[in-house]
């Protein structure tokens, strides 16, 4: 069997115990592929073996000294310890392919010392949410054979500037687990359980999962929510996430997390703020929602979290920024905002759902069956061997 490395980001360890959306591929399409053999590189954890295996996957995590770590930290660049390693390591075992995530400079790094290795750079978001350091600084020859994007936004978005020089440009999406991540009607009396352990029972609930930021338009929800407070008595607004990511930092107080907290005192009491949640544990978050509502300011490549949400069948509020669209297809499996920032628009739309339960259900069903049939992990690695298998033509 032919053997390909992953090569995660050296931020978060895999299984993403600290989050990422490109750790959390890595850890569901390699459980899923059938003709190639994977070995998963990532940092080291102090939860982590540095080496195990785990549902037939072998997973390698590179140990960085502190000093590199904070050194990182400061300067958000790549800390060359971890590429090192990782090439001893590949020297080993041999690869037949090596698939890099979201590092463009690894791939000349690696195509110098394993010419005639197959190199995929697959990137989950676009160039400008790199690191400063991070980033290929002047014009960019990418010298890997394949270049994946997780949307058709990020291919057409990249392929002037990251993908220049790759022989083949093609889009790999996100996907979901469909059998951990069950719609509310599969279960009603587990669903009935989660919410009551919140209080939510005979609620409606608007829910927010992902990171606690500005640009994920969370300070527009807040306005909007506190205009849906006023002529919805029964609403409740549930966040569900950290403001970063990584080791001791996923409930950092920043800023704009002190902001929204003063922001929302007023609600305090219809308003559910739950921290960081582990991935293994978000198929019960989904299962508190009525409506996902979470209208994002970036153009970013393709949040997982719209994925889960539809996975649940809960119908989606969002904006057409980035990939959204691609995933979230208006008044099909959700309704998009006319204009990203646009709190009244914003509101009304929550209204319209909370107060139309058939609507709710005929978006939910429709993006539930769109997860099935197109955003499965088995769906994701069957589409991963595809273009694997075109490498070794």
């Amino acid at each position: 069997m032919k053997k390909v490395a992953l090569i995660g980001p050296e931020l978060y360890p895999i299984p993403p115990i600290r989050g990422g959306a490109a750790e959390l591929w890595i850890e569901k399409t390699s459980q899923e592929l059938k003709k190639y053999q994977p070995i998963i590189f990532s940092p080291a954890d102090p939860e982590l073996p540095a080496k195990e295996q785990r549902a037939g996957v072998e997973y390698v995590r590179i140990p960085l000294r502190r000093f590199k770590r904070t050194v990182y930290g400061w300067f958000n660049a790549f800390p060359e310890d971890y590429e090192k390693q990782v090439a001893a390591f590949l020297k080993k075992i041999d690869p037949d392919i090596i698939h890099i995530h979201n590092r463009p400079l690894l791939v000349s790094y690696f195509r110098e010392r394993f010419p005639r290795k197959k190199i995929i750079l697959h990137m989950h978001n676009l160039y400008n949410y790199l690191g400063r350091l991070e980033r290929p600084s002047g014009p960019f020859i990418n010298e890997a054979d394949l270049f994946l994007g997780c949307s058709r936004f990020v291919v057409e978005a990249e392929k002037n500037r990251l993908a220049v020089g790759t022989p083949g440009q093609e889009v790999l999406y996100n996907g979901v687990d469909t059998d951990d991540f069950r719609p509310l009607w599969a279960n009603p009396e587990e669903t009935r359980k989660v919410r009551g352990r919140q209080g939510l029972v005979g609620k409606k609930v608007v829910l927010y999962t992902g990171k606690i930021r500005e640009s994920k338009g969370v300070g527009v929800l807040a306005r909007a929510m506190g205009e849906v407070f006023q002529q919805e008595p029964e609403a409740v607004w549930v966040l569900a996430g950290g403001t970063g990511f990584g080791y001791r930092r996923e409930n950092k107080k920043t800023d704009f997390s002190e902001r929204l907290r003063k922001e929302l005192a007023p609600w305090q009491d219809r308003v559910r703020v739950l921290g960081f949640i582990r991935p293994r544990e978000m198929p019960g978050i989904y299962l508190l929602g009525d409506v996902f509502v979470a209208p994002s300011q970036l153009e970013e490549g393709l949040g997982l979290v719209f994925l889960e949400a539809s996975a649940c069948g809960l119908p989606i509020i969002s904006t057409r920024q980035g990939g959204i669209p691609e995933v979230v297809v208006h008044e099909k499996t959700g309704l998009l905002l006319g204009k990203k920032e646009d709190v009244s628009e914003l509101a009304a739309k929550i209204l319209g759902l909370l107060r139309e339960p058939e609507v709710r259900r005929q978006l939910g069903e429709e993006g539930r069956r769109t997860m099935e049939d197109h955003f499965s992990w088995t769906r994701i690695a069957e589409a991963t061997e595809r273009l694997y298998d075109s490498l070794n033509r």
